[in-house]
């Protein structure tokens, strides 16, 4: 994991830790935006004194009362018949897990797709606390148009109450090199990436995260059918051109799932 993504999380947790209520990841199409929120899920969802919802592409035009009973779902809330019985179901459930030690933490990925009023129905989450502490920790992650839509006048309440914003960037040529051999420790595999190997995945994808990944996957598949020593420049190429013969963009995600 790069150095900004290790900061991002770091950021993150802090505020969950503290019980601070929401933070919000920002950034372009392929920027890593779903691994990241995926990771921190995973993370508190195998820690017992947290109790995690994940809406991964679920909420997708989700109105106040379907939102609501996906996060019930996650938390094994029973659904209610009106809206106002769902929150107040809710709070209940977020008062006895408050009293029981137990943080809850709700992440919300895809977030630019979320209606006018089920943001409302996220601020309304907020608004439970106690005298210290918020009861509902949020984090939402969105494309740069979410970002974009919380700066303008209508969502100014709802953007003050952010307390760790992350946005999330090209990688370096450094941080690309990083990114191949973390999945590589991760994985427990040999890293036969040269430096000027991550050099040219960084120069032709410039530096987009899941182009860097797509890339680094279909070098790794070249150079284990032929039984390289190492993947070099050459190699990289050769997988860029590979890369360019697909339209099957499915296949490709499928790739980089499982590549390096």
């Amino acid at each position: 994991m790069t150095p900004l993504l290790v900061q991002a999380k770091k950021k993150i947790a802090a505020m969950i830790e503290d019980r601070e209520g929401l933070a919000c990841i920002f950034g372009d199409n392929g920027f890593g935006k779903s691994s990241l929120i995926r990771s921190i899920a995973g993370t508190y969802d195998a820690d017992e004194r947290f109790r995690v919802a994940l809406l991964a592409n679920k909420n997708n035009d989700a109105t106040p009362m379907s939102f609501l009973r996906l996060i019930g779902s996650e938390l094994d809330i029973p659904p209610q018949r009106s809206r106002m019985a769902q929150m107040s179901a809710m709070e209940e459930y977020l008062d006895e897990q408050s009293q029981a030690g137990k943080t809850v933490i709700v992440f919300v990925d895809e977030a630019q797709t979320l209606p006018v009023d089920t943001m409302e129905v996220v601020r309304s989450l907020l608004n439970y606390e106690t005298s210290t502490s918020k009861l509902c920790q949020i984090v939402m992650a969105g494309e740069l148009t979410f970002r974009d839509r919380l700066m303008t006048k209508r969502y100014r309440a709802f953007k003050s109450r952010i307390v760790a914003p992350v946005v999330l960037e090209l990688f370096t040529a450094q941080e690309t090199a990083e990114m191949i051999a973390f999945r590589h420790k991760r994985w427990g595999v040999e890293d036969k990436f040269t430096k000027g190997a991550c050099w040219e995945i960084h120069s032709i994808t410039q530096g987009v995260p899941r182009d860097c990944v797509i890339l680094a996957g279909y070098a790794y598949k070249i150079a284990e059918e032929e039984s390289l020593p190492a993947i070099d420049k050459e190699v990289i190429q050769r997988a860029h051109q590979l890369m360019l013969t697909k339209s099957d963009r499915e296949s490709l995600e499928s790739l980089a799932a499982v590549a390096v």
